[in-house]
């Protein structure tokens, strides 16, 4: 394990790189520097795709250095899985045949979402915190809480915590704040998670990311 880890050491420090990449998605170009990628970034080349994602770490919200990828779960890490383009008049099959166009809940649309499962959480939040709301699950007992609030851009989105606010993290000892929504706004979806010691700065977090995105960002055709 040890040799392992001095050899990923060894080619990081030969490959690391801050160049920018080009990225085509959606009608949409970024050239986003490689290092918010990958810490081993020297020979990666453009690239076109359906999704994308990357890399972010509090506090300065910069991508991978040399020393911080060594520990995956490090609670400065904020994973971006992946950012799409919405065809938000796509067919989908039936298995049993036939089809039937997607609704706003299936591409992710974040108020449609909620209401899906709002039947599944209680009637009024037991938490209000950070300026969100927080929801237990029915009669479940699981420790998970879904959170509702507004973007800066006055959008509503919800997120889900591993555990309840107070509540020791002695059996998930990595403890997640995650999100999956569709921006009306930006015309994308985004789905992205952090350390749940963060979730105080929610809203500071999502901005950074679009932040970020607005500044990589080239055209759109």
């Amino acid at each position: 394990m040890r040799k392992a880890q001095e050899k990923e050491a060894r080619d990081v420090d030969i490959l690391f790189s801050t160049k920018a990449v080009r990225i085509d998605m959606g009608g949409r170009t970024w050239l986003m520097p490689v290092n918010y990628w990958t810490p081993k970034g020297r020979d990666e080349t453009d690239r076109a795709g359906e999704r994308f994602g990357f890399v972010l770490f509090l506090p300065e919200f910069g991508g991978f250095t040399k020393e911080n990828w060594k520990d995956p779960f490090d609670s400065r890490r904020i994973d971006v899985q992946e950012l799409s383009a919405v065809d938000k008049n796509a067919v989908i099959p039936y298995a049993s045949g036939g089809v039937t166009k997607i609704d706003p809940a299936g591409y992710g649309e974040p108020r449609a979402r909620f209401n899906n499962r709002r039947r599944t959480l209680e009637d009024m939040p037991s938490f209000e915190l950070h300026g969100l709301k927080g929801y237990r699950q029915k009669g479940t007992g699981s420790p998970g809480i879904t959170w509702t609030g507004t973007r800066s851009n006055g959008e509503f989105f919800f997120f889900e915590s591993t555990l309840a606010p107070g509540q020791s993290p002695s059996y998930e000892p990595y403890p997640i704040c995650a999100t999956r929504y569709y921006s009306e706004q930006e015309d994308l979806f985004i789905a992205y998670r952090y350390s749940q010691q963060h979730i105080e700065k929610w809203r500071e977090i999502d901005d950074a990311i679009w932040m970020r995105l607005h500044q990589w960002r080239l055209s759109r055709s």
